[in-house]
């Protein structure tokens, strides 16, 4: 039942759609108790929403809403199940939570407003970048690979920043955003929520391809090994994307992101060329769990699932053809990873 405003009899929330700024999702979509999680890519999540008093708020949160207590609960599973605490406003209008970016908000609109705003972005045949355009200059091809938390993001990030490379950030391409991520940003894996989602002729073809993608990394996350196929459809889509840039922009080029083994990287590479090369960072495990425990204080569960992903990821063989090892300790610092890194590769 709804009343006159749009508010479920049963929910302190009006239904229809609030979407989110400073989040990995880029809305949901509330009826009732219920809701839909909405990502750039087009996938759906169903979220389960849960009203009372669920503890203190973190200081920003309650410094920003002027509420003690979170008074929302919001539950969705992705391989596991998943939870976000927040503060609903007076005119139940807002919802303020805070997660690794930072503080959260997720506003309520009209479907006019809804319109407007599904229609911006950027365009995905021709991303904007910081870069320079120079297509008669194909330069340097590394892919910085790796399991999660040893630093592909950064170290792709410091070689735009310190040698001029190209970033293109792979997780941008599984979730339809923008892909070339400011060399200047703090924390880029972060920061590719807070890029611009893609619009124009052949996204719905590319939702498609990712949200069958998301399914494989559900899989994953939930204990699973990577499905073949979908891998294969996936980084075939993602590798024409890459092609196609590098070829508009020209210039040194450095990709962030996951590959897991020596079968998936000769794939990537045929779909490339012989130019690519392989930068595959290593992290013992206990080194590694110690990164990602700082990196997500508090929640075992997001710990476990990056680890259980982590563990699928191989370490280059003897015979691999243009890919290197790069062993990194959490004694070192990101400038020592990039020097290791451009000593490996002779640069």
């Amino acid at each position: 039942m709804v009343d006159e405003e749009g508010k479920s009899s049963n929910s302190i929330l009006h239904d229809g759609s609030y979407f989110a700024t400073g989040s990995w999702y880029s809305s949901i979509v509330v009826k009732g108790d219920t809701a839909l999680m909405m990502q750039p890519n087009g996938t759906a999540l169903d979220m389960k929403l849960k009203f009372g008093e669920f503890g203190e708020a973190d200081p920003d949160v309650a410094e920003t809403t002027g509420q003690k207590f979170y008074d929302i609960k919001l539950s969705f599973c992705f391989g596991k199940e998943f939870t976000e605490l927040g503060v609903v406003s007076e005119d139940r209008l807002r919802i303020t939570t805070k997660n690794d970016i930072g503080l959260s908000v997720l506003d309520w609109m009209s479907e006019e407003e809804v319109a407007t705003l599904e229609a911006k972005g950027d365009p995905i045949e021709a991303p904007p970048g910081p870069y320079k355009i120079q297509p008669d200059v194909l330069g340097k091809f590394l892919w910085i690979t790796g399991g999660a938390g040893v630093g592909k993001s950064t170290s792709a990030q410091l070689l735009s920043k310190m040698h001029g490379y190209v970033y293109y950030e792979g997780d941008c391409f599984a979730s339809c955003r923008n892909p070339y991520i400011p060399p200047d940003v703090q924390n880029p894996s972060l920061a590719q929520f807070l890029q611009k989602p893609l619009i124009g002729e052949g996204l719905e073809e590319r939702r498609e391809v990712c949200k069958r993608g998301n399914e494989m990394f559900g899989e994953m996350m939930a204990g699973g090994d990577y499905d073949k196929v979908k891998a294969e459809e996936y980084y075939e889509k993602m590798c024409e994307d890459i092609k196609r840039e590098r070829k508009r922009i020209g210039g040194d080029w450095s990709i962030a992101g996951v590959t897991f083994g020596q079968e998936l990287r000769n794939f990537i590479r045929s779909k490339l060329g012989p130019d690519l090369v392989f930068v595959v960072l290593n992290m013992e495990m206990e080194d590694l769990k110690e990164r990602i425990r700082i990196r997500h204080i508090r929640e075992e569960g997001t710990v476990d699932i990056l680890m259980s992903i982590s563990r699928l990821c191989e370490a280059a063989t003897e015979d691999e053809e243009n890919a290197v090892n790069v062993m990194i300790t959490n004694e070192m610092s990101k400038e020592d990873v990039i020097s290791k890194i451009l000593d490996k590769l002779n640069l």
